[in-house]
């Protein structure tokens, strides 16, 4: 890459305006400066930025650069703005100390000794200023090093507040936990009515309840009997069904009571019933995040909501964050104890689940960590989510990690988490998940712990002849033949584990490997299940329900000495196989030119100029290491993460749409003639109008949904289903029956 590169390629990352000074080094290396900042460039690739105020970064950037090939230190000490004496102290320093020799403040702010730093300290304690502490020791150093004393007391004191807001949210998320045990006695009832509103606190009065809600009647005055988006009350029946709301109000309760001692306040009842309510009925109508709650706003949102008017985004959002910090967590894992308790009654032998991971893209302003995405083949900012569906595809439950962990460090962990829920030793726990999770040491804690698992076994592994397999197994079409192969040792004195080897219509081999006492052929049916039954779930759950959006834009910063890839080093990486790739297309047109052919010149030179920068960066790469603390790498103060309570509170209700949706499906592809597009299908009755008559004893909703004569044969047949079980929307204190019918056209 030449000069003329290399500037192309500054210019376009600048302002239009602006222009940078170029100072060269070497051949290939210079130091590109600006207003703000300063770019070092090696062997046509971009080694580092840093301000004229980042000594550190600086530091970096001088050993690494001095170590590239044919750099004079006179040079280098002017294209960087330094004395050829900072230069060999900084190499000096590195060599007898390190990165961390060079990192560290220098100069005078040596004079901030930790006993000056505790006498300073003490002095802001009491309320002094910057100005006033400095008077007091005037005479021992100046203004500036009482001012970086400020901003670490300052720093310290912040972090003690965070930790001290921690542990309060950690004790009150306990005490919920023990509150919430009497209720999770009775999960596994799939449908019952919901608990009479709780008068919580005094704190949240008549008045507020009176404002934030409306009964059926007054609703019904109020917004009419013909609703738009009717329909939606189906799905609010079936999650208050699952518990849902009934876990809502018992947490909201609990930590209502804990603020109503300190004498504050917290969402009342009927708030936080109408946010959700919002927030589901947008999800239902397909807008995926809780700014399609506009769409709610029609002429009869009084009556679809049971509230005085149409709510706001912005209002759910504030409601639904401060119920989510103390209870996003809680409400989580209570669902999904319901909906395990759901599976034992649908599975008599074992509890299958599959685990998997599932990458959220990022595209905003800040900067958070990159994982690798499989969709897009590179890797990505974003969030990983590790997911848990049930045997039938349904999803259970989810752990956030920003770090974007290993599959197998949370194998054991969610498998835990299942167990504990079941609250069954007698029945197996069986896990389902790819490759990913298919390491000796994961698998033989998996075992260990006394839990069944199945996996794809990673290559290489012995092939065998077609005449070894002796069994066969019919999957929808598709005849795969198996055999119980020798069993797969973990080495290193882990024992062994099951091994089923499978050939496939094509004649490939594959082997699952595992512990279970299931059959050859069910384990095989799982396993190659779990991408209609997990993957593809993924698919329709970020389509249809969201499960990708951002939801909450709040970011904490990333701890300062947690290790991250080096981004210096991966740049480094890059550019030596930008250069080797380089070199590699010279030879190959090279190699199709005659001797004679004046192409030839350029090529070699191409060739030359490649094996130069590969030289260099090979020189500089060994000393930059591959991972760091963030605090010595320039995203130091940049990086952050997404918070994770609001963000797991909507998922949380995701999930609980998600398993009604599922349900209803079910209820309704008998009746269809492609019973794969039950779910297509069933969303036109979700988002139906239709006309709403109320009696002493029930409600009953008239829908008249779009559709073609057989689908409202099929709607009619649900609905009649659905009439058989005691259904009532989620807040009402008459708790109601809900009697559904299809309007005659």
């Amino acid at each position: 890459m030449g000069q003329s590169e290399i500037m192309g390629g500054v210019s376009s990352g600048s302002s239009s305006r602006e222009r940078g000074t170029t100072r060269y080094f070497s051949a290939t290396g210079c130091v590109i400066e600006y207003s703000d900042r300063r770019e070092v460039f090696v062997g046509g690739s971009l080694l580092g930025v840093f301000t004229p105020e980042d000594k550190a970064m600086r530091n970096m950037m001088i050993v690494v650069a001095a170590r590239a090939q044919g750099v004079k230190q006179g040079k280098l000490a002017k294209a960087f703005g330094l004395s050829i004496k900072t230069i060999e102290t900084v190499r000096a320093r590195f060599e007898e100390g390190g990165v961390q020799a060079i990192v560290k403040p220098g100069g005078r702010e040596r004079k901030l000794t930790p006993e000056l730093v505790e006498q300073l300290g003490k002095l802001f304690d009491r309320g002094l200023t910057i100005d006033e502490a400095h008077k007091r020791i005037r005479k021992r150093v100046s203004r500036a090093v009482v001012g970086r004393a400020h901003k670490l007391w300052a720093d310290a004191k912040r972090s003690r507040e965070q930790q001290e807001q921690r542990e309060k949210q950690e004790k009150s998320q306990q005490q919920t936990l023990e509150n919430i045990e009497p209720v999770r006695s009775k999960m596994r009832r799939a449908v019952r009515k919901p608990p009479a509103k709780s008068t919580a606190t005094e704190a949240e009065g008549k008045a507020d309840r009176n404002d934030a809600e409306l009964g059926l009647e007054r609703a019904i005055a109020r917004g009419g009997q013909r609703v738009q988006h009717l329909g939606t009350w189906i799905m609010l029946a079936m999650v208050q069904a699952l518990m849902f709301y009934a876990y809502a109000e018992q947490i909201r309760t609990e930590v209502a009571r804990t603020l109503a001692a300190k004498g504050k306040r917290f969402v009342s009842a009927a708030v936080l019933r109408v946010a959700l309510d919002a927030a589901a009925v947008a999800l239902v109508l397909g807008e995926r995040c809780v700014e399609g709650v506009r769409r709610v706003g029609t002429a009869s949102a009084a009556t679809l909501l049971r509230h005085r008017q149409a709510v706001s985004p912005t209002w759910v959002r504030r409601v639904l964050g401060r119920f989510a910090e103390p209870g996003g967590d809680t409400l989580h894992m209570a669902l999904a104890t319901t909906l395990i308790g759901l599976d034992e009654q649908l599975y008599s032998d074992r509890l299958v689940f599959y685990v998997d991971n599932h990458m959220r893209p990022y595209t905003g302003k800040n900067t958070i960590r990159k994982g690798w995405r499989m969709q897009d083949k590179r890797a990505r900012p974003g969030s990983s989510d590790y997911w848990v569906h049930d045997e039938d595809g349904r999803p259970v439950m989810r752990a956030y990690s920003p770090e974007h962990d290993s599959l197998v460090r949370w194998l054991r962990p969610i498998g835990e988490t299942l167990r504990d829920a079941l609250q069954d030793e007698q029945r197996p726990v069986l896990l389902v998940f790819d490759r990913a999770g298919a390491y000796a040491e994961a698998m033989m804690e998996l075992r260990d712990a006394g839990f069944e698992f199945i996996t794809y076994e990673r290559k290489p592994y012995p092939k065998h002849p077609p005449s070894a397999f002796d069994h066969w197994i019919q999957i929808d079409d598709e005849r795969y033949e198996f055999f119980e192969a020798p069993q797969k040792n973990l080495g290193k004195g882990r024992g062994r584990i099951r091994r089923i080897a499978v050939l496939s219509p094509e004649g490939q081999q594959f082997n699952i490997i595992g512990v279970s006492e299931a059959p050859a052929g069910q384990l095989i049916d799982m396993m190659l299940g779990r991408w209609a039954r997990q993957e593809n779930q993924f698919k329709h759950g970020a389509e249809r329900w969201g499960l990708n959006q951002l939801d909450g834009r709040a970011v904490d910063p990333y701890p300062p000495d947690a290790i991250i890839p080096n981004p210096t080093r991966s740049r480094i990486d890059r550019a030596l196989r930008l250069a080797r790739a380089a070199e590699g297309e010279a030879l190959r047109r090279l190699q199709r030119l005659a001797a004679t052919d004046p192409k030839r010149h350029k090529l070699e030179q191409d060739v030359r100029r490649a094996r130069a920068e590969q030289e260099q960066l090979e020189t500089i790469r060994p000393h930059v290491p591959k991972h760091a603390p963030l605090k010595d790498t320039e995203l130091a103060g940049k990086l952050v993460k997404h918070r994770k309570p609001y963000k797991l509170l909507l998922d949380t209700l995701r999930i609980a749409l998600g398993n009604a949706e599922a349900e209803l499906a079910a209820r309704l592809a008998p009746h269809l003639p492609r019973g794969a597009e039950a779910k297509k299908t069933l969303k036109n009755l979700l988002v139906a109008p239709g006309h709403v008559q109320l009696n002493r004893r029930s409600v009953t909703l008239s829908l008249s949904p779009a559709g073609t004569a057989r689908e409202r044969l099929a709607f009619k047949a649900l609905l009649e289903h659905l009439n058989t079980l005691p259904l009532s929307l989620p807040g009402d204190e008459k708790g109601l029956r809900l009697r559904f019918k299809i309007e005659n056209r």
